[in-house]
């Protein structure tokens, strides 16, 4: 069984990559058998000057609020097509959750979406796919 994590942010790019997996997982291609679909989505944390005066019942709902909006299509698009998923709500810096949660999992692979910039570009911005480029050891599948 093959498990892959699918990283989300509610943006066009992720929901690429989700539309890209439903097409690997449809056509039997590089994914042909049985499939394990991890989905993440990780919240930046609050700045301190803001989470400083909140009850930790309200930063959790605003972590969770804001993990279900930016995940709603993608859960979405993956249960119109049958897929069963696990949902994966995390906070702090996305790249290293991203690459943790893959290990933590045993996951085969990661797929994100990029925001076009290219890879060097990426690098330049800080971007999260090239981070997670950098601190992984299993392969990532990138869509544009």
């Amino acid at each position: 069984m093959h498990k892959i994590l699918v990283a989300i942010d509610g943006s066009e790019h992720s929901e690429r990559a989700v539309q890209y997996l439903i097409g690997l997982i449809q056509d039997g291609g590089l994914l042909g058998g049985s499939v394990e679909v991890h989905l993440i989505n990780v919240q930046p944390l609050l700045p301190t000057r803001i989470a400083h005066g909140m009850l930790d019942d309200e930063i959790d709902r605003y972590y969770g609020e804001k993990s279900a909006e930016d995940s709603k299509k993608a859960v979405a698009l993956l249960k119109q097509e049958g897929i069963a998923l696990t949902f994966h709500a995390l906070q702090g810096d996305a790249a290293s959750r991203i690459v943790a949660c893959s290990q933590s999992l045993g996951c085969d692979g990661i797929i994100l979406g990029s925001h076009g910039n290219g890879f060097l570009a990426g690098i330049f911005l800080g971007s999260v796919a090239a981070k997670v480029i950098q601190l992984s050891d299993i392969p990532i599948t990138l869509v544009k």
